[in-house]
C-alpha cells in the first residue's frame, strides 16, 4: 500500500499539465444518485441504525449474534432482502413504529450471499420499522468477517500459544458478522456490544461507553454510537493487549499491541500525530471522531485496513524500533500509516458509491500518503521509489487484461479484482497530474469543497470533477475523464533528424501493449517534455497526429524529461546511441525512466534486449538503490527465461560481473558518513549476487548466519542474508530456519524466516517444506501463500507445480474464498511456456467457478508474454553475456557448500539475530 506517481515541480511541470487534458471521450459517468447506484440489494428499504450484540464462544470458533436494525421502507414491498454469508438464523421479527410485530421467514441464497425475509401475509407498507434478528455465525481462520489470529508470546522464557479476534470487512465480508445492507452506498450508525472474557480488551470504531461484569465471569462491553458509515468500516478486536496513548488536536490517540510490544509503537504514534495534524489542515474538515485507535495485529491481514476510528495493521508493517529495525521498515511504516489515515477522509468521511469508483478511496489515499511522506521525510528520496512503483501499473496497464481506472464491477463478489496497481498507482498518477495542472492551492480548494459537500455521504468520480471545476473555473470532467475511463497508455516515438547541426524532431504516438496485437487503437493527449543534450527543454502537447518541432542543436534528445508523464518513450537508433553514453549524466528520474522504458520496449518486441543491456553496461558509478533495483529485477526476468543449465550459469556469471562493482562500493557493513539508503542498496545487491551464485557472497552470508548467536545480523541486510543462506541450505540450515520460524514472536521475524525457506533449492528439503505447508503449522492463508510462491522463489517451479496439482483439493480447502482464484495463477507464474498458460486456464475451469477466470486469464497472459519474450530474446541475452565474459568466467558454476550451522537456544523475548 505504497505510493505514487509524481510530477516535477515548477513552471515546466505546470506547462506540461496545462496541455494534458484537452480531449476526453464521450459518455463520462453522471454524478452520484442513490437510486441508480449499482448493487444487488433493492433501494426501497434502507437501514438507518444497527444495534449489534456479538457473543463469541469461549472456543473462538463461532459466535451468537443479535442485530436490531432500524429501517425505512419507501414503498410497499413483498420482501426485505439483506446480505448474509454463513449465518444461521434463529428468529426474524419486524416491528412497525406503531407497535405491530410480525415474524419473517428467511430464505438463504448462499451463491448470492443474500437472505430474503418474507412476511406471512400482506406486503410491507411504507414507513419506519425495527428489524430484529437472532442468529449465529462462524469464526474462521481467514481474514474475512470475524476471525481468529493465532500467535506466540514469550512468557518467562517459554513460548505460549495465544489467540485474539479481529474483523476484516472490506470489501464484502461484514455479512459474515451480521445480516445487513453490505454495500458501500448504504450508510447507517452503529451501536456495538461485545461479550468477552473479563481480562481481555475490546476495541471498536467508537470509545467504550459502558463495561458491565456478568455473573458468569465475562463482561459486556458497549461502545458509543458511531457516525453514519458503510458496513465495510465496522470493526471489532478482542484480545490481551497493551495500550500506548497520546492526543493531537483534541483527538485521543491509542495504539494497541499484543503484550510486550507497546514501546515499539512509539515511532508510529509520533508519525500519527504529525500526519493527523497535517491532514486536519489540508482537508479543511477536522477528523470527525473523538478518538483514533490503531491496532497492531500479530497476523491475519498482510497489510492494513482503514476501519473508521480503529485502523488495523499487520504489526510487521506497522511497528518500528530505531534500535532494532531497518530504514526500510521505518519507511514502510510511515507510508502505510499515512495511507490508512488518509482513508479516514478519502473513503470514510466521503465514500465511493460503488466499487467501480474504488480509486476514489485507494488512488486518493496512495497519492496523499506519497505527498505526506515526501513533505516530512525529503531525505528518503521517495519520488524515485514511487516512480519504480508506477512501473507495476505501467506493466499491468499494457496487457490484454488491463482495465480503466473506473471499471465496471457487475458483482460485489468481484470487487477484489480491482484492488490492483491500476486502481492504486495509476489512480495516484492521475491525481498528481491534476494537481500539477491546477496548482496546489486550486487543487486543495477543490478537495476541500468535495469533502465539505459530501461528508458522511457517497460520491462518484463526476462529483470530484464537479468540485475541481468549481475551484478552477474550468470543466475538469470534460478535460480529464479520458484518463480514468480509458484503459492503457501510449508510447511516444521520437525520431530526430540532424542537418547543419540543428535537429528536427518528429513525435508520434500509438497505444503501447505487451503481447496484445489485437488491442483497440487509442489516442491520448500526451504532454511531452523534450530535453536536448545542452539542457534546452520544450513542452508540447502530442495529440492524435504526429508533430514536428525544431531544436537549434542536434544531440541526445530525451522525452518525458523529469518523468512527469504516464507513457513510454521510444527513440530512433541514432538518438538512442547518443543517450547510452549520456546515461550517467542524466538526473536519477531520467536514468530510471530510460532504463524502464527500454526494458519494456524489449518485452514488447519493439527493440532487442541488448539495447537494454547496453544501457546497464553504461551505468558506471551508479549508487542509487532504486535504479539498481530496476536493473536486478530486469536481469532476473531475463534469467528466468533461460532453460539450459549451462546457459543459466553463463548468465548468472554475467549478472555477478555487473553487480560486483556497485557492491564493492557499499560492502557488507555500514561505513561512517554513508548515504541513508546505502544499507538498502547493500541488501538488494547481496540478494541478487547470492541468487546468481556469487561464491564469496554466498560464503559470507552463510558465515554470518552461522555466527548469529555471537553477533546479531545487521537488520538492514538480515533478510538478504537469510534468503541467500536458505537458497543453498543443507538439512541443518533448513532445520535452523524452521526453528527460527517456529520460535518467532514478531511478524517481521516470521516473514523473514518463511521467505528464506521459500528459497530452498534442495528437492528433498523442498518436499519437506511443501508437506509442512499442508499441516496446521501455519495459519491457512500463510500456508497457501508460501505453497504458491515457493516455485518462483526457489526456481523449482516444475517440482512445486506438480506438488500443487497433486494436492490441489487440500490447498483449495485451505485457501479462503477470495484467495482460491489466486492459487493456480500464483503457482504457475514462474513458467515461461505458452502451453502452461493453456493448462492454467483448463485447470481453473475444471476446479474453480467462473469468478476465478479473471485471475487465471491474468496469470495466463503473463506466462504468454514471457514465452514470447523468451522466443525472441533469450538467445540474444545469452550471447551478449558470453561475449562479455572471459573464457575463465564461462566455465561451469560451482556453488560453495553450506557451512555447518550450530544449534542455538531460542532467542529471548524481543531478541533478533
Amino acid at each position: 500500500m505504497r505510493t505514487v506517481y509524481r510530477t516535477a515541480g515548477g513552471s515546466l511541470a505546470l506547462a506540461a499539465a496545462l496541455l494534458l487534458f484537452c480531449i476526453a471521450p464521450a459518455g463520462a459517468e453522471p454524478r452520484f444518485s442513490f437510486a441508480t447506484t449499482p448493487g444487488k440489494l433493492p433501494k426501497d428499504v434502507v437501514p438507518r441504525h444497527y444495534a449489534l450484540r456479538i457473543v463469541p464462544a469461549p472456543t473462538y470458533d463461532r459466535f451468537d449474534g443479535e442485530a436490531v436494525i432500524d429501517i425505512e421502507v419507501a414503498r410497499p414491498v413483498p420482501v426485505i432482502v439483506v446480505n448474509a454469508a454463513e449465518l444461521s438464523f434463529k428468529s426474524v421479527k419486524l416491528r412497525a413504529s406503531g407497535g405491530g410485530e410480525t415474524s419473517l421467514a428467511p430464505s438463504v441464497d448462499p451463491r448470492r450471499e443474500t437472505v430474503t425475509l418474507t412476511p406471512a401475509t400482506a406486503p410491507i407498507a411504507p414507513g419506519s420499522y425495527r428489524l430484529s434478528i437472532d442468529y449465529s455465525g462462524k469464526i474462521g481462520k481467514h481474514p474475512q468477517g470475524l476471525y481468529q489470529i493465532a500467535y506466540k508470546e514469550r512468557d518467562r522464557g517459554r513460548l505460549v500459544d495465544k489467540l485474539m479476534l479481529a474483523t476484516q470487512m472490506e470489501p464484502v465480508q461484514a455479512r459474515r458478522l451480521f445480516p445487513g445492507w453490505d454495500e458501500p452506498v448504504f450508510r447507517a450508525s452503529f451501536d456495538i456490544v461485545a461479550v468477552i472474557d473479563a481480562p481481555l480488551t475490546a476495541v471498536s470504531n467508537m470509545p467504550q461507553s459502558r463495561v458491565e461484569l456478568r455473573p458468569d465471569g465475562r463482561k459486556e462491553v458497549s461502545f458509543a454510537r458511531s457516525v453514519p458509515m458503510p458496513t465495510y468500516l465496522v470493526a471489532l478486536f478482542v484480545g490481551e493487549m497493551d495500550l500506548l496513548e497520546d492526543s493531537v488536536d483534541g483527538i485521543r490517540l491509542g495504539i494497541h499491541t499484543v503484550k510486550g510490544k507497546r514501546e515499539r509503537a512509539r515511532y508510529a504514534m509520533e508519525a500519527t500525530k504529525q500526519i493527523v495534524r497535517y491532514f486536519n489542515g489540508y482537508f479543511g474538515e477536522p477528523y470527525p471522531l473523538s478518538k483514533l485507535d490503531q491496532i497492531a495485529l500479530p497476523g491475519g491481514i498482510g497489510g492494513a485496513m482503514e476501519n473508521w476510528g480503529a485502523i488495523a495493521y499487520n504489526e510487521g508493517r506497522f511497528l518500528y524500533d530505531p534500535g532494532e529495525d531497518s530504514l526500510r521498515q521505518q519507511q514502510a511504516a510511515y507510508g502505510i500509516i499515512a495511507h490508512e489515515i488518509a482513508h479516514q477522509w478519502f473513503g470514510n468521511l466521503v465514500t465511493m458509491a460503488w466499487w467501480d469508483n474504488l480509486w476514489l478511496n485507494e488512488g486518493f489515499a496512495s497519492w496523499m500518503a506519497s505527498k505526506t511522506t515526501e513533505r516530512f521525510n525529503p531525505s528518503w528520496g521517495m519520488r524515485l521509489r514511487d516512480a519504480l512503483w508506477k512501473e507495476t501499473a505501467l506493466a499491468e496497464d499494457a496487457r490484454r487484461t488491463t482495465h480503466p481506472i473506473q471499471t465496471p464491477v457487475e458483482n460485489d463478489t468481484r470487487a477484489m479484482d480491482v484492488f490492483d496497481s491500476i486502481t492504486y498507482a495509476k489512480g495516484a498518477a492521475v491525481l498528481r497530474m491534476l494537481e500539477g495542472y491546477l496548482g496546489e492551492d486550486v487543487f486543495r480548494a477543490g478537495v476541500r469543497g468535495y469533502m465539505r459537500a459530501h461528508r458522511f455521504s457517497s460520491t462518484t468520480t463526476a462529483d470530484f470533477w464537479h468540485h475541481l471545476s468549481a475551484a478552477s473555473s474550468q470543466d475538469i470532467g470534460k478535460l480529464v475523464a479520458g484518463w480514468t475511463e480509458q484503459p492503457g497508455y501510449p508510447v511516444v516515438k521520437v525520431l530526430q533528424q540532424c542537418e547543419n547541426g540543428a535537429a528536427a524532431v518528429t513525435l508520434a504516438q500509438e497505444r503501447f501493449t505487451l503481447n496484445d496485437p489485437g488491442a483497440v487503437p487509442l489516442a491520448w493527449n500526451v504532454p511531452v517534455i523534450l530535453a536536448d543534450g545542452a539542457g534546452a527543454r520544450r513542452t508540447v502537447l502530442l495529440e492524435r497526429e504526429p508533430q514536428k518541432l525544431g531544436f537549434e542543436r542536434c544531440g541526445a534528445m530525451l522525452a518525458n524529461a523529469g518523468d512527469t508523464g504516464y507513457y513510454r518513450s521510444q527513440y530512433d537508433d541514432r538518438n538512442f546511441g547518443r543517450l547510452v553514453p549520456a546515461l550517467q549524466g542524466l538526473p536519477a528520474p531520467d536514468r530510471l525512466r530510460l532504463l524502464s522504458d527500454t526494458f519494456a520496449l524489449a518485452q514488447a518486441g519493439r527493440v532487442d534486449a541488448t539495447r537494454y543491456l547496453a544501457l546497464v553496461e553504461n551505468l558506471g558509478a551508479e549508487t542509487d538503490r532504486t535504479i539498481w533495483d530496476q536493473v536486478t529485477g530486469a536481469l532476473r526476468f531475463l534469467r528466468e527465461l533461460i532453460d539450459s543449465r549451462g546457459d543459466q550459469a553463463v548468465f548468472d556469471r554475467y549478472i555477478a560481473r555487473l553487480l560486483e562493482t556497485p557492491f564493492a562500493r557499499v560492502g557488507w557493513d555500514a561505513r561512517p558518513g554513508e548515504a541513508a539508503d546505502a544499507a538498502l542498496l547493500r541488501r538488494s545487491l547481496i540478494e541478487a549476487l547470492g541468487r546468481a551464485g556469487h561464491g564469496a557472497v554466498v560464503r559470507e552470508a552463510q558465515s554470518r548466519f552461522a555466527a548469529r548467536a555471537k553477533k546479531a545480523i545487521d537488520p538492514a541486510i538480515r533478510p538478504a542474508v537469510l534468503n541467500v543462506t536458505g537458497r543453498y541450505a543443507d538439512e541443518a540450515t533448513f532445520e535452523a530456519l524452521l526453528e527460527r520460524m517456529r520460535s518467532a514472536t514478531d511478524m517481521s521475524d516470521k516473514w523473514e524466516a518463511q521467505a528464506a525457506l521459500r528459497q530452498v533449492r534442495d528437492p528433498r528439503l523442498l518436499q519437506r517444506l511443501m508437506e509442512l505447508m499442508l499441516t496446521d503449522e501455519l495459519p491457512p492463508s500463510d500456508a497457501v501463500f508460501n505453497l504458491t510462491h515457493i516455485g518462483e522463489d526457489s526456481g523449482r517451479v516444475e517440482i512445486v507445480w506438480r506438488f500443487v496439482l497433486e494436492h490441489l483439493p487440500a490447498i483449495l480447502a485451505k485457501a479462503s474464498a477470495r484467495g482460491r482464484p489466486h492459487v493456480l495463477p500464483d503457482a504457475a507464474s514462474a513458467f515461461s511456456d505458452a502451453a502452461r498458460a493453456e493448462e492454467l486456464i483448463a485447470l481453473t475451469r475444471t476446479h474453480l467457478d467462473a469468478t476465478a477466470l479473471y485471475q487465471a486469464e491474468k496469470g495466463a497472459d503473463w506466462i504468454r508474454l514471457k514465452a514470447a519474450v523468451k522466443a525472441r530474446e533469450a538467445r540474444r541475452a545469452i550471447d551478449w553475456a558470453q561475449a562479455r565474459l572471459g573464457p575463465a568466467q564461462i566455465g561451469s558454476r560451482e556453488i560453495p557448500p553450506p557451512l555447518p550451522v550450530k544449534e542455538r537456544p531460542s532467542p529471548r523475548n524481543g531478541e533478533k539475530g
